[in-house]
């Protein structure tokens, strides 16, 4: 099943090609000639184009860390997910294809491309016709929910095959715990269509997160805390409910899509493996010589996670985008929500990122003391527009018809984090 080689396309160039060593179990790349010689620098920490490494085309390995599995970390991030894993084992089940004989440059081909960011993989496995087509939410999800909650095979009668093509396409490239697709909508005619590859005039990219039907309002918080992270001025794409089927479904626009042209994207564990601060993602923007607007924001964003209680501020959740020009900047911020469970062990609820060296129990001069380190003007102002923000919530959340017992639990972690 492995391909030999896979190739690396950005923007109708070759960066180079990608294979899997079976001995050393990890991916080598090597970049293209002719892209040394005139393309940008798309992984400056982790590939450099201009390294002596690169320049004398020896290979870069990939990465064994689970989260990496195996590849060079910038194409790691074109893996799927939680969500996107669960339905590519359940479809190579019912496809009568061993999990065993894919190995992650076989997961790429896969994708071939539909990755979120720019990157495409060369030769693609075939699922199906490519072009753009028209969804239906509900009924797709409704036969996700069926797949992956069964273990025997369902019956792929040729209707089911035909869902299979389209799940497999619209939910395996976004990452991420909760079940998801790429769509997008005519915001004209409210028409939906497929969102992995070019599609018609006055179509706009999304991705779409499931309300899962569980007792918590997923999406509904999700939207609350957009709202309240939009009036504290932490930049957002635009993002919206949308009702289907009884349920209640959070929609955001994609921030690497401008119309149909791609936009080349990195996450931070992508260009930061080892980073495991938000101090690192403030040396991380130096590094990339932004303007000091970015430090500011990256800053409202994680004083908001602290005090919002957004415990999953992973750094697969904070991103950094670079345009055809080869300029870096800092993406919109995403997956930001409520992320505690009551019902889980105290250390899940730890934040992912060390804030001045804690990961709980954050203080205000926890909060002073990155701000001191990072060059930030009036931190305190920085604070109070957040604290101000999430007072809006009671009312946000009443708004949108959550339950009364969910705000005041919400609430309560709110005022206990408030500084």
């Amino acid at each position: 099943m492995s391909e030999n080689v896979v190739k690396v396309n950005l923007w109708g160039k070759t960066v180079g090609y990608v294979s899997w060593d079976k001995k050393r179990e990890q991916a080598l790349f090597q970049y293209d000639d002719a892209y040394i010689q005139e393309g940008y620098d798309i992984a400056p920490f982790t590939m450099p184009v201009g390294s002596e490494r690169s320049k004398r085309g020896l290979v870069w390995y990939g990465e064994k860390d689970k989260l990496y599995q195996g590849l060079p970390t910038m194409f790691a991030d074109s893996l799927p997910d939680h969500w996107g894993n669960a339905l590519f084992n359940a479809w190579l089940r019912d496809n009568h294809i061993k999990r065993s004989s894919i190995n992650s440059v076989d997961l790429l081909s896969y994708i071939g491309k539909r990755a979120m960011g720019a990157l495409e993989y060369e030769p693609a496995k075939s699922l199906g016709n490519d072009s753009a087509f028209d969804v239906d939410v509900q009924k797709l999800y409704c036969f996700a929910q069926e797949v992956l909650s069964t273990r025997e095979n369902v019956v792929l009668t040729e209707e089911r095959s035909l869902l299979w093509q389209d799940l497999i396409k619209l939910g395996t490239s976004p990452g991420g715990k909760r079940p998801k697709v790429i769509i997008a909508i005519n915001p004209e005619t409210n028409d939906v269509k497929s969102g992995q590859s070019f599609v018609p005039d006055g179509y706009i990219h999304y991705i779409l997160k499931y309300d899962d039907g569980l007792s918590f309002p997923f999406a509904k918080m999700e939207y609350a805390y957009y709202l309240m992270a939009k009036s504290c001025e932490i930049e957002m794409m635009p993002s919206m409910l949308r009702e289907s089927g009884g349920a209640t479904h959070f929609l955001t626009q994609r921030f690497d899509r401008q119309g149909n042209k791609k936009i080349h994207t990195q996450t931070f564990a992508a260009m930061h493996p080892d980073a495991d601060s938000y101090d690192d993602l403030f040396i991380l923007i130096r590094k990339l010589r932004l303007p000091y607007s970015a430090l500011e924001q990256q800053y409202l964003r994680m004083v908001f996670n602290v005090l919002g209680r957004n415990v999953d501020d992973h750094s697969k959740n904070f991103s950094f985008c670079m345009n055809e020009h080869g300029i870096w900047s800092l993406s919109p911020a995403y997956d930001i929500t409520y992320a505690i469970d009551n019902d889980a062990p105290g250390y899940i609820n730890h934040h992912s990122l060390f804030v001045n060296g804690k990961n709980d129990d954050i203080t205000k001069n926890d909060l002073l003391e990155v701000a001191k380190r990072n060059d930030i003007n009036d931190p305190q102002k920085l604070i109070d527009q957040v604290n101000a923000a999430l007072d809006e919530f009671p009312a946000i959340a009443n708004d949108l018809d959550i339950s009364k017992d969910v705000i005041a639990m919400v609430r309560k972690e709110l005022l206990s984090a408030t500084i």
